[in-house]
């Protein structure tokens, strides 16, 4: 497919999951679906006309399912009546403050979903599920890590899958911050000396004699690595919720000087492909946050 085309739909396919997540919050939080399902697939739909050469002469949303099917052989686009109630009830709500039901909102979902599923293979050939969000991701690494993860998973390689979410997460984080650092290898996004080297193990016969002051170390360098981490992330602007959901489900890991990462996997872990997804959306999402507002340091020496 031509890149651009890819690259628009990855982006469509981005305002849809926003919607999908939209969907799922309280009342009335959830009735900010409507608008994003419905930007959606009017950007899907002005895509189309791109792709099959159409001028569009009109600024009514239902008049696109008229003139593509002009164009169509043998088929027609689908979803017209439903993709009609998502137009009204987004002028309600735009216009007249009118917030559909939870029950709407639900048919919202199915039917945007249809409409995705259904028209993508009859206008671009290929069927929506097979988009990737990854491709919008501007950090190699990550990226080739997260297409590898889904591939391990698809192949049955479980351990492996996780091992590259894990490193794909922890390989944006790097990579971001790598990008920020100054000639003296400075970051802006530094929290405070590492402590591990302060803990009880590493200071011998200091303090080796008196077990609560062992404790008491061990337990404040922990706390302080906890709140660097943390602070580090909430940097980011990344949610910290979906962040602490994320690591339940992947292995911890370690980065040895001059060895290869070491993986700390829970005994019986496993990983469904609705974990997989959460993973993927999760890092996918967090590498948007930080492309947002990615910015170069303007330093004065």
């Amino acid at each position: 497919m031509n890149p651009t085309y890819l690259q628009r739909l990855s982006f469509i396919k981005y305002l849809f999951s926003i919607g999908l997540y939209q969907s799922n919050q309280p009342e009335p939080l959830y009735g900010a679906s409507i608008l994003s399902f419905h930007d959606s697939v009017e950007l899907f739909l002005q895509l189309s006309l791109e792709k099959l050469n159409i001028s569009k002469t009109t600024q009514n949303f239902m008049d696109y399912w008229d003139i593509i099917d002009k164009e169509l052989k043998n088929t027609i686009l689908s979803q017209k009546e439903g993709m009609k109630r998502l137009n009204k009830a987004r002028v309600d709500l735009k216009h007249y403050g009118i917030i559909p039901s939870k029950l709407d909102i639900e048919s919202f979902r199915v039917t945007a979903s249809a409409f995705f599923n259904e028209n993508c293979p009859i206008i671009f050939g290929v069927n929506f599920d097979d988009i990737s969000l990854i491709d919008i991701i501007k950090f190699e690494r990550p990226k080739d890590l997260l297409k590898q993860a889904k591939e391990d998973f698809e192949k049955e390689l479980i351990d492996k899958s996780l091992e590259n979410l894990t490193l794909s997460f922890e390989y944006l984080i790097l990579d971001y911050e790598e990008s920020k650092k100054d000639d003296f290898n400075r970051s802006p996004f530094f929290f405070g000396e590492s402590m591990t080297y302060l803990k009880s193990v590493y200071l011998g016969g200091i303090i080796k004699e008196d077990g609560k002051i062992r404790d008491f170390v061990d337990k404040v360098a922990k706390s302080i690595e906890e709140i660097q981490k943390a602070i580090k992330i909430l940097s980011f602007g990344i949610d910290y919720k979906k962040y602490v959901k994320y690591k339940s489900i992947v292995p911890s890991v370690v980065f040895s000087i001059n060895t290869d990462p070491i993986f700390y996997s829970r005994e019986g872990m496993t990983l469904s492909k609705e974990d997989l997804e959460f993973c993927v959306n999760f890092i996918i999402e967090s590498a948007l946050k930080m492309q947002e507002f990615d910015f170069e340091l303007n330093i004065h020496r």
